[in-house]
């Protein structure tokens, strides 16, 4: 069940899928809800040991007991690091989600970069109208705005192409050889030519930045509840109580019905989608509360 969530949380951090559907994300959330469902009926149907272990403190502190029946400390350590790193790490990719490309973005990117997408010299041509040179404030750095034609070197031919209002630091002019972003095997007569053309793309594997900030600012909340969940982590939590796991797991629940829409491509991403990120700290705060 941890595992499968685990998975589920790293295949959206690392960008498995590009861009909306995310089938291979779902069926992993949705395999922990099934092993979720089979460890309750389980915890139902096994027989039920007296604990001697108190209600709070470290383990180091806690009489020794027979631990055959719920994985004893070890499995008790393993179970408050893995709740400790996923809970923040799934808040994290539930905000992945809700920020995701919309599938049509995504397509695009992938057909652009199968076909070379990136920065690449093209010629100009002519000017296609006067520099226009422009400020945008007194303290800015000064551009010009130029209708040009480009000559752009694609792989199936040279082409001329009109660039309305390029923007350069300095007046181009004919036969300069300037830098910009185009898909050299793009056979599209639209193929997009833009001075900027750095387009998103989503997980660590397309090293975003805002994610990699994320990641890095989720590991003092991990130690914090590492360090909190070591104290006060309970074997209750282990052992299923309606009372204590039911409302978390429809929380849960909830979390990833909220996700669903935009992870299958069914709607963009609205309010609804950002909601999801609070559910993960919710069901950890109830069962928290409660066991």
């Amino acid at each position: 069940m941890v595992l499968s969530a685990a998975g589920a949380v790293g295949c959206v951090l690392w960008g498995v899928g590009p861009y909306p559907p995310l089938y291979a994300e779902t069926a992993m959330a949705a395999l922990s809800l099934l092993f979720a469902a089979a460890w309750i009926v389980s915890s139902r149907r096994a027989p039920r040991r007296k604990s001697y272990w108190p209600r709070r403190g470290p383990a180091s502190t806690r009489p020794f007991r027979d631990t055959a029946g719920d994985g004893g400390e070890y499995g008790g350590r393993v179970l408050v690091w893995f709740v400790a790193l996923l809970v923040p790490l799934a808040t994290l990719a539930s905000l992945a989600v809700a920020f995701m490309v919309t599938p049509e973005y995504g397509r695009e990117t992938a057909r652009l970069d199968a076909a070379g997408w990136g920065e690449h010299p093209a010629t100009v041509v002519r000017l296609a109208g006067d520099p226009v040179r422009r400020q945008d404030d007194s303290d800015g750095p000064v551009y010009h705005q130029t209708d040009v034609v480009l000559r752009i070197p694609y792989d199936d031919g040279p082409r001329e192409v009109t660039k309305r209002a390029m923007t350069t630091r300095s007046a181009p002019k004919a036969g300069a050889t300037i830098r910009l972003y185009y898909a050299p095997g793009d056979p599209r007569p639209d193929s997009p030519v833009l001075t900027d053309g750095r387009r998103q793309r989503p997980g660590l594997a397309g090293l975003n930045f805002y994610l990699l900030l994320g990641l890095v600012l989720t590991v003092p909340p991990a130690a914090i509840l590492k360090g909190a969940l070591d104290w006060d982590m309970t074997p209750r939590v282990r052992r299923f109580r309606p009372v204590v796991h039911l409302p978390a797991l429809g929380i849960l629940v909830l979390g990833l019905l909220l996700l669903l829409p935009t992870a299958l491509a069914w709607q963009p991403a609205g309010p609804a989608a950002f909601l999801s990120c609070f559910t993960p700290g919710a069901a950890l705060a109830w069962v928290w509360r409660t066991a």
